[in-house]
């Protein structure tokens, strides 16, 4: 079995106590629980605007117990660093090779009892009306639903709003998505655009 920072024993539960006690003290609060029925989904999280959200989602991802993992440019995967984030759940993606990534993801999910993959659909913290598709694509290759997420800054707030199931419309997915987004308030709300 390969552990990650979400997997590991005495590591992952300090972990979650830790990310209590500072949800706490920043006074944030995870709503929502994790549907039990689903061991493998594509997570989206959105208005992601700020470095700082990268604290948030390790904090709910440890409260919540997910064991997620997460598409990274294979770049910076150098050395100490790239042993850092894949124990952190990431997996190297060759961005000049994208036309294979969707296959690629498909098959992980295919091979996998569980398998979680948090993507971030704006694919940038400024703003961006031009969502990538690739959560879509995946999820749909795959054969899996969208788990939508948020952060609402206005309540300090990040919440489980529920599955969708991806239609052969990406475009009318895309937008019913956005909408709801559109309600949600980001740590840098003048970093969100859909």
């Amino acid at each position: 079995m390969k552990y990650t920072l979400f997997s590991t024993p005495i590591i992952t539960p300090m972990l979650r106590v830790l990310s209590k006690i500072m949800l706490k003290i920043i006074r944030w609060r995870v709503v929502g629980t994790l549907p039990k029925d689903h061991n493998k989904y594509v997570l989206i999280v959105a208005p992601h605007t700020s470095n700082w959200d990268f604290f948030l989602f390790i904090f709910a991802v440890s409260v919540l117990g997910l064991k997620p993992s997460v598409l990274i440019k294979d770049t910076i995967f150098i050395g100490p660093l790239g042993w850092f984030l894949r124990y952190c759940g990431a997996i190297p993606v060759n961005r000049r090779q994208a036309n294979s990534l969707v296959t690629d993801v498909a098959s992980i999910f295919n091979n996998s009892d569980q398998f979680v993959l948090i993507i971030t659909p704006e694919g940038t913290r400024s703003p961006n009306p031009n969502w990538k598709r690739g959560f879509h694509h995946i999820a749909r290759a795959a054969k899996v639903p969208v788990l939508v997420v948020y952060v609402d800054s206005s309540v300090k707030t990040i919440g489980i709003e529920g599955f969708i199931y991806p239609s052969d419309d990406a475009e009318k997915d895309i937008l019913e998505i956005k909408t709801f987004f559109d309600t949600k308030k980001g740590l840098k709300p003048q970093n969100y655009a859909s």
